[in-house]
């Protein structure tokens, strides 16, 4: 049950948890595999780039850019600057520090405290979407290795993008690809919800349970399905298991972007955007590129949101 509502059944899953040093090591061992999954579908000639690596004092980073970092834990701040590798943060970093030693402000989409996670963490239009959801739809778990579930999430992937037009299309040969390395990778879970009455998948989100965090990786939807409330039922299914493990916190859907649309549904969802303390961090050989070539990517790296 959740939140004191005993009508509001709850599909309970076993999640598995990993730490950053296994979750890394697991990507480095797959060739040109991304750190995040919605990195990884679309890129050419620069695939690879977000591959993760340690610094100096034994930090994981990820590059979100080419050449351009943020450490895989956004909620620890770092008392002194990273010491990198050389080669691997060519443009910069960003990360999260204290705030006598701020120079921005980091804008991640955070869930800050799962444990209390529950209807009351969500908008009231969001409470119905979750309920109709539940009724509707079956949640469960994926296995990337069941080929019958892998070409249905090709079609609902594909579905998606050309809802959104964001990413790319892609055909079934290339989403095995990196699809079915997913059951080698630890703490990586995939839900999928399908419709009670056609048993059709509906949907599917990619989420990594690393330390202290889960990570929404990467959520996608069948556009004629919708109406079900998929997303809804994903995001808050997954949450509320999350929330049952002791061990983690914190909920973490990836920096805010521009598209207020989906901006909008991630803090329906609980998350919140407010910048924290951070120091950003340009390389003398390289600044001009974002400061004078884009001075709007160096805004929002600064902190500075214009609505």
């Amino acid at each position: 049950m959740v939140a004191g509502k005993s009508d509001l059944q709850l599909p309970l899953f076993s999640l598995p948890v990993t730490d950053a040093q296994e979750y890394c090591s697991s990507v480095l061992a797959i060739k040109d595999m991304e750190t995040w999954w919605f990195l990884q579908i679309g890129r050419r000639w620069y695939r690879g780039y977000s591959r993760p690596f340690e610094d100096y004092e034994g930090r994981w980073w990820w590059r979100g850019k080419p050449q351009f970092s943020y450490p895989l834990d956004l909620i620890t701040p770092l008392d002194l600057p990273p010491r990198m590798p050389f080669g691997r943060s060519l443009l910069g970093w960003q990360c999260p520090v204290s705030a006598d030693f701020a120079n921005s402000s980091l804008h991640f989409n955070i869930v800050q405290n799962l444990a209390d996670y529950g209807l009351q963490s969500v908008r009231a239009s969001k409470r119905r979407a979750i309920r109709k959801g539940l009724k509707r739809l079956e949640v469960s778990l994926v296995d990337p290795m069941d080929l019958s579930i892998t070409d249905e999430a090709c079609a609902v992937w594909n579905s998606h993008v050309r809802r959104t037009s964001w990413n790319v299309q892609c055909e079934l040969a290339v989403f095995r690809t990196w699809w079915q390395p997913l059951v080698d990778m630890p703490g990586t879970v995939i839900l999928g919800v399908h419709d009670k009455d056609t048993g059709q998948l509906c949907a599917w989100l990619i989420a990594r349970i690393i330390d202290h965090t889960v990570f929404l990786d990467t959520l996608a939807s069948r556009t004629d399905m919708l109406h079900h409330r998929p997303n809804d039922t994903l995001v808050f299914v997954l949450l509320s298991n999350a929330g049952r493990l002791g061990q983690v916190r914190y909920g973490n859907f990836f920096r805010r972007s521009l598209n207020t649309t989906i901006e909008k549904f991630k803090q329906s969802m609980g998350f919140e955007t407010s910048g924290v303390p951070a120091r950003v961090h340009l390389n003398n050989m390289t600044k001009f590129i974002p400061t004078f070539l884009r001075p709007a990517s160096w805004e929002r790296l600064r902190g500075d949101w214009h609505e």
